[in-house]
């Protein structure tokens, strides 16, 4: 009788031992499915973020590099110096700027000496022709370079062309006599306008004469 009742004990142990096993086992695999669940979520949002991320910079890349293209199929179609010299005594020709108003017409050279200053007006510093900045250009006072250009007014119209022949039109908005020593006029502080700043002396090079002027649109 005792022997059948310590059978039983074993057998009840057992089934509970097998239930608690089975239980755990149970848990356990609840956990492993909950974590690969989990997983597939976060490595989804991972995901969905590399795609916005490819496509924010995917977008970005289109929108800055357009104009770069744009620009260069325009280069790719016109040939350089076509219709104005590579240089002039050794100075290399950037350009060429037209004041219909005084009637004026030069070269502009890349370099600005005492030299240079006598054979054309010549850029002093800023960006590449033409491009997003203060483009500034001295001259002397002689009638045939800017010795007039303090009679320029608001409104006038400033041609400046590159080496392909392309011309940007900008328009006059301030006229001003600076002291020798004030060189705020060259700052490139322009928020990304394309400016000019034509630079020449008075008689006896007491003040210099400052003509600001910026890219008009269509």
């Amino acid at each position: 009788m005792y022997i059948i009742k310590y059978i039983s004990r074993i057998k009840i142990k057992n089934i509970i031992l097998g239930l608690v096993s089975v239980t755990i086992l149970i848990l356990l695999l609840w956990c492993s499915i909950a974590e690969q669940n989990n997983m597939i979520t976060i490595t989804r949002v991972v995901n969905i973020q590399e795609l916005e991320n490819k496509k924010e910079t995917t977008n970005t890349l289109s929108i800055v590099g357009e104009e770069e293209i744009a620009e260069a199929r325009e280069v790719l179609n016109l040939k350089e110096y076509e219709t104005m010299p590579r240089e002039i005594e050794g100075y290399k020709v950037v350009g060429k700027i037209a004041i219909p108003k005084i009637k004026i017409e030069k070269y502009i050279l890349e370099q600005t000496t005492e030299e240079s200053l006598k054979l054309a007006v010549t850029k002093i510093c800023g960006p590449e022709i033409n491009r997003t900045g203060n483009f500034c250009i001295a001259g002397h006072n002689y009638g045939d370079t800017f010795g007039w250009i303090s009679s320029l007014e608001n409104g006038n119209i400033i041609e400046v062309t590159d080496t392909y022949n392309r011309t940007v039109n900008y328009g006059v908005y301030e006229i001003e006599r600076v002291s020798p020593y004030d060189t705020s006029c060259l700052s490139q502080e322009t928020s990304g306008e394309r400016e000019i700043t034509l630079v020449t002396c008075t008689l006896g090079a007491v003040k210099r004469v400052v003509v600001k002027a910026v890219e008009l649109y269509d």
